[in-house]
């Protein structure tokens, strides 16, 4: 099992759709884990909270564009619930959750950021 411990969590999920599971799921691999509905409450618990990954379903809005640009700006990598429309290639599937956001976190030190999916 994937461990990660001392790691922070936080899950925005509008509808309700995936946040139970995935937050199961992280606590049970050690990873303090947190949930909000929207954006707004997200933004306050970043400002409250130290933050290590963020998970939330891919969307173009300009809402959840500049939530993106606030956390990359932060040096906190993103991880979307949900792949983008048809019309953006998608090479691969997100087949784990905890194991993209260990790795995403494992890379924040590189300069470069690289789209997960």
């Amino acid at each position: 099992m994937t461990t990660l411990k001392n790691i922070s969590v936080l899950i925005v999920d509008p509808n309700g759709e995936a946040a139970f599971e995935l937050r199961q799921s992280f606590i049970a691999a050690g990873a303090i884990t947190h949930v909000v509905a929207n954006l707004t409450s997200a933004e306050t618990m970043i400002d409250a909270k130290s933050i290590d990954a963020v998970i939330l379903p891919y969307s173009q809005t300009p809402e959840t564009v500049a939530f993106c640009r606030a956390l990359a700006a932060r040096n906190i990598p993103a991880v979307f619930t949900s792949e983008p429309p048809a019309r953006y290639p998608v090479k691969r599937r997100m087949s784990n959750a905890i194991i993209a956001v260990k790795a995403l976190i494992a890379e924040q030190g590189t300069p470069a950021h690289r789209a997960v999916h």
